[in-house]
């Protein structure tokens, strides 16, 4: 038997697909890099303009507890991106399932007609 190719027209479809989601992802990532970035210079300034009197791990509390919003800002668009990625990651498992049952399927039918035409 031969190894199994995936037709030229599904296989550009395959290809398009996939190339066409990681533009989506790189835009998803920045949105994330962003929002850890306005979330990190918050807490930094806040802390940094804490009185030197006031203990550290009361500046670091309130410098958290001032920055509460960002954080959770950020904290729902990473696990929201997480979800995704893991229902992609679910559904691409199922996609290559199913290319690679078509695939095999189409190879019992076109191998045999090919070497039968080649005869």
């Amino acid at each position: 038997m031969r190894g199994s190719k995936l037709p030229v027209p599904l296989a550009s479809l395959v290809v398009a697909g996939w190339l066409a989601g990681s533009p989506v992802l790189a835009q998803e990532q920045a949105g994330l890099d962003r929002l850890r970035g306005d979330w990190h210079r918050c807490v930094r300034q806040h802390f940094s303009g804490q009185a030197p009197s006031i203990e550290k791990r009361a500046a670091e509390r309130a410098a958290l507890a001032a920055c509460k919003t960002e954080e959770d800002a950020y904290v729902a668009a990473e696990l929201s991106a997480r979800t995704a990625a893991s229902d992609g990651a679910h559904k691409r498992g199922l996609t290559t399932r199913a290319l690679a049952w078509i695939s095999s399927a189409a190879s019992y039918v076109v191998d045999p007609v090919a070497s039968w035409f080649g005869r």
